[in-house]
């Protein structure tokens, strides 16, 4: 094991993860790590790369490696593509450089053969409970002052839903102390004065007292900021997200909401163990509306043992939701991505579908795997009929573009929005002009933040 307290240079590198970089987004992990380092190692000097928010990365890369005693790597499975050559790169002119690799990968992976390139590998994780933010990105920084700030007040999730990493890793809802998060909220209103703030938790009202004091403080210090936030639909009910406590959400700046919808099928919902309804999902989208919220609604398909009539449930509700008007945003259906362990992969593998078993077999796997991206149209799910696998990835574009810009203020957007409506009543989901589309997003494109 190396001996950290005795080494002061160090690097801490994230990757990109797909040809398309996450410009502006905050990489909690690596940050978390690198703020972690700085402040337990006395005397250190850490600096922190991320590839998605540096124009001129390889070249900051192979300067700050100039004089670095270690380089930690956070890795996800979609990052080893674009890591693997840089671990390359330090092994061939700096053989002195101690690498470590940690994140997601190596905790699922943890026994898997990572060859001569690490000199240690991290199958557990440190504490998130420092970001300094004198190691945060530039870039971000700019989209903090000019866009909107994020700020996390809680990790994971006590939910297993049967799709989910924090299933497979049985983690559990850790939330941030209150004092630390409305600390966060003071200095990033302070510092950079964003328009917006994306509290990033996968269920912000998990714990609801948490949720109502950040509420309560932003009202009390009258901060401008709008914000936005993810949480479960069965949280709308009474003593929790209810007619007395959503007209203080709206006050103190809430605008968003964001849902993990899924499915229309009551079957399907039960074999994700989602542990809400259809009824639950239409009530609580009705409540933002009401309230003048705007509600993103994440949905899936392309599911194991999921039926033709159970995808057109998922359409139908999909339907009923976006008749609540301009303020409900469907997002997807986006095709499923499969992870190993847990209930969900278990299905997989019947139908013979394999992940890599080697840590080298993952450099190239997504090159023809979908990466859970929007953009993915190569698609060969073994548990999907041939047709299924052509059309499932363009279920997501004409799903967007028909519902979401059918009714915008914009021309371009109006007409494009017509289009794809009509593809989607007809539950067409084919056809040149969708292809075509797809193609000149992915290439001309950039997608935002939002």
């Amino acid at each position: 094991m190396i001996d950290l307290l005795n080494i002061k240079k160090i690097l801490i590198v994230n990757t990109r993860s797909s040809d398309r970089k996450l410009a502006g987004m905050v990489m909690w992990g690596a940050w978390a790590v690198a703020s972690y380092y700085k402040k337990t190692i006395k005397g250190s000097n850490v600096k922190f790369l991320d590839e998605n928010n540096e124009d001129d990365f390889l070249e900051k890369f192979k300067e700050a490696v100039k004089n670095i005693e270690l380089v930690g790597f956070s890795l996800t499975s979609m990052q080893i593509k674009y890591t693997v050559p840089l671990v390359k790169y330090i092994r061939e002119n700096y053989p002195k450089i101690k690498i470590i690799a940690g994140g997601i990968h190596p905790i699922l992976f943890p026994d898997q053969d990572y060859g001569n390139y690490f000199d240690e590998v991290v199958t557990t994780e440190l504490p998130k409970d420092t970001f300094d933010y004198s190691l945060l990105p530039e870039q971000v920084k700019d989209v903090y002052r000019k866009k909107r700030a994020q700020v996390v007040t809680g990790f994971n999730c006590s939910y297993k839903c049967a799709f989910c990493i924090n299933s497979v890793r049985n983690k559990r809802y850790e939330g941030v102390p209150v004092e630390k998060v409305l600390a966060d909220i003071d200095y990033v209103t302070k510092e950079f004065n964003p328009p917006k703030i994306y509290f990033r938790d996968e269920d912000f009202f998990q714990d609801i007292d948490k949720a109502e004091a950040i509420i309560d403080h932003i009202i009390k210090k009258k901060y401008k900021f709008t914000w936005d936030t993810s949480s479960r639909v069965t949280h709308f009910m009474p003593g929790r997200i209810d007619d007395d406590f959503l007209p203080k959400m709206v006050e103190s700046g809430c605008r968003q909401l964001r849902f993990g919808v899924e499915s229309g099928s009551q079957r399907v919902l039960n074999f994700l163990r989602k542990g809400q309804t259809p009824e639950k999902v239409k009530f609580a989208v009705s409540q933002c509306v009401k309230y003048g919220i705007h509600a993103t609604c994440s949905i899936m398909t392309g599911i194991p043992t999921e039926t033709t009539e159970e995808r057109e449930e998922t359409y139908k509700l999909i339907d009923v939701l976006s008749s609540y008007g301009s303020l409900v945003d469907i997002l997807g259906p986006q095709i499923y991505r499969p992870y190993p362990g847990g209930l969900l992969y278990e299905e997989v593998k019947k139908s013979g579908y394999k992940l890599p078993d080697t840590f080298e077999g993952w450099i190239n796997y997504y090159d023809e795997s979908p990466v859970g991206d929007v953009f993915d149209t190569d698609v060969h799910y073994p548990w999907l009929s041939k047709k299924e696998n052509k059309t499932l990835p363009y279920v997501w574009v004409v799903s967007h573009y028909g519902l979401n810009y059918s009714n915008s203020k914009n021309l371009i957007k109006r007409l494009i929005g017509l289009l794809f409506k009509w593809h989607w009543e007809l539950r067409w989901f084919g056809g040149w002009d969708v292809k075509f589309f797809m193609f000149l997003r992915k290439k001309f494109l950039r997608t935002d933040l939002e």
